[in-house]
């Protein structure tokens, strides 16, 4: 079996407070300085993207919206604010990256916004050793506030590389195991994961040992890569900016030893060709079912009528601006699975 040896890497980058001047609810907002702050954050992250190829990464990955725009994402007393943004810095993203992936020889999985047409998609965007873009990933399941400004994806594609094949998932994707079951189901070795949202260790093992690829995750704390084998393989831990490299082995990754039962009956050594062969299709047919049984239990709509966003985006702009008086914000971002 061929030498499929790889560094992989994740790149963490810690929170960062968007200076007033760059921020659409303060009364000293500036166009100007909200562009200066973006470009800032894409420089930021692509510094440590060329560490990570420093450090002979193969490939490594960012986290979600590296030019910082989600602020401006959410203002909607002037949309314009966040389309001017996307549509002018996309072209300096794509270069800058593009740079560092050429001068490095590597790839790089970068999120952003980009536009369209006349829509916007959240994307992650697979850069080649080159510094082409190889394709593109659009963020398929959308926060509502999300929803405002930015168009859902509708698919799940992989893309062929040297390493082998690569798929893309963009932080609330990891709510649905289905995200990462498609990108499996379509071939996909390695999953890279932008994400503003910190993914739990155990959900990182699980999906990696279930659909037997690496999966690397990239956000503000803890960004981390696991193994096919529910092994963490690295981890940026607590550090406010930081590179995770990790050895990888795509070849044998997925191999059972010799004397493994399953192996000895099967005839099939490799969990993932083993749980593709084996797989009951005709049994998962609730999985595509739009109106599940278990729908019923809750009552019809969500809050995505006009009324409903307007009414929560009031109480978000209230919020926002308690937060540049210094005062104390009532609402938080992030829930405790202990509550």
């Amino acid at each position: 079996m061929a030498d499929k040896r790889m560094k992989l890497a994740t790149t963490q980058m810690g929170w960062r407070e968007t200076p007033k001047e760059a921020h659409p609810y303060s009364d000293v907002f500036s166009l100007d300085a909200a562009r200066a702050h973006s470009r800032s954050r894409v420089e930021a992250h692509a510094a440590l993207v060329a560490k990570a190829g420093e450090m002979g990464a193969d490939i490594a990955v960012t986290g979600e919206d590296i030019a910082s725009t989600s602020y401006a994402l959410t203002y909607l007393d002037d949309p314009t604010i966040f389309q001017t943004l996307t549509r002018e810095l996309h072209p300096y993203i794509i270069e800058t990256l593009g740079a560092v992936a050429a001068r490095r020889g590597m790839h790089i999985v970068a999120c952003f916004y980009e536009p369209e047409g006349d829509v916007i998609y959240n994307s992650a965007v697979l850069f080649g050793r080159d510094g082409k873009v190889i394709g593109r990933y659009h963020k398929v399941n959308l926060p509502i506030y999300e929803t405002w400004q930015v168009k859902n994806g509708d698919a799940f594609p992989v893309f062929e590389t040297d390493l082998g094949v690569v798929g893309m998932l963009v932080c609330y994707d990891e709510m649905w195991p289905e995200a990462s079951a498609s990108l499996a189901m379509n071939g996909a070795q390695i999953i890279c994961h932008p994400s503003a949202a910190t993914i739990p260790d155990w959900k990182m093992k699980t999906r990696a040992m279930d659909h037997q690829v690496f999966y690397i995750s990239s956000t503000g704390v803890n960004s981390m890569i696991a193994a096919p084998n529910a092994k963490i393989l690295a981890d940026c831990g607590d550090q406010d900016e930081a590179v995770a490299v990790a050895e990888a082995d795509l070849a044998t990754a997925t191999l059972s030893p010799e004397n493994f039962w399953e192996y000895i009956y099967s005839g099939i050594r490799d969990h993932r060709e083993r749980h593709l062969k084996l797989r009951q299709a005709e049994a998962y047919r609730v999985l595509c079912d739009p109106n599940p049984p278990a729908l019923a239990q809750f009552p019809p709509g969500i809050a995505n009528t006009p009324e409903a966003i307007r009414e929560a985006y009031e109480k978000q702009k209230a919020d926002y601006l308690r937060g540049l008086r210094g005062e104390k914000q009532l609402y938080e971002w992030r829930w405790s699975e202990e509550d």
